[in-house]
């Protein structure tokens, strides 16, 4: 039987919080991951998009590195300031519009998919003697597929411990999958950049 908590996370699937809290200055502070070179959702540049994959693997592994501070369970069983976590995997933030690429410039997981993208197209439009010749296209769109999909799932987790009744062992089975979410989207991205660095990509 599907149990409670997965079926209301599978209820909210795509379900996104839109609004963002407080200042840009706030997001920094409070976040406080590695800045991105301010890719605008959208663009098609390829060195920026490949700084934001290093970057996004970099604040990744700040959140796992620091994972203790983020899946917090209080002495009453309940969860902690969630916000904190989903707001480095992209989860809180802003679809469209200025306050997007505002957030887009200190979160650099949000909207990773489009670095993906922008990499992909400019390894097929390259000639046959450039880095794109020589990259695995379709172990690389494999990869970030992989890589997207984890952190969903892991923000998803993330955002289900809000609904969860059982205390704190069902929280700590949450933050589990979320941590082993986050886990195979960092090793996601070491594929992803072994993988450019191989083919000889700018900036690797």
């Amino acid at each position: 039987m599907v149990p409670m908590i997965t079926a209301l996370m599978l209820c909210n699937v795509g379900r996104r919080a839109v609004i963002v809290g407080g200042s840009i200055a706030a997001h920094t502070s409070a976040v406080n991951v590695p800045r991105a070179a301010a890719r605008t959702p959208g663009s098609s540049d390829l060195r920026q998009s490949i700084e934001q994959i290093k970057d996004a693997r970099a604040a990744l592994q700040k959140l796992r590195d620091e994972w203790s501070t983020y899946a917090v369970i209080d002495a009453e069983g309940r969860a902690g300031n969630i916000d904190a976590a989903r707001r480095i995997l992209g989860g809180v933030a802003p679809q469209r519009g200025d306050a997007a690429i505002e957030v887009a410039k200190v979160t650099p997981l949000y909207r990773i998919d489009g670095a993906f993208a922008a990499v992909r197209k400019a390894a097929l439009a390259s000639d046959g003697t450039s880095w794109g010749s020589a990259l695995d296209v379709d172990a690389f769109v494999e990869q970030g597929e992989d890589i997207v999909f984890a952190l969903k799932r892991a923000d998803d987790s993330f955002y289900g411990v809000v609904f969860a009744s059982k205390g704190s062992q069902q929280l700590a089975k949450i933050y589990g999958e979320a941590r082993d979410s986050v886990d195979l989207s960092l090793r996601g991205f070491d594929s992803i950049l072994s993988l450019l660095k191989e083919s000889g990509a700018p900036g690797l």
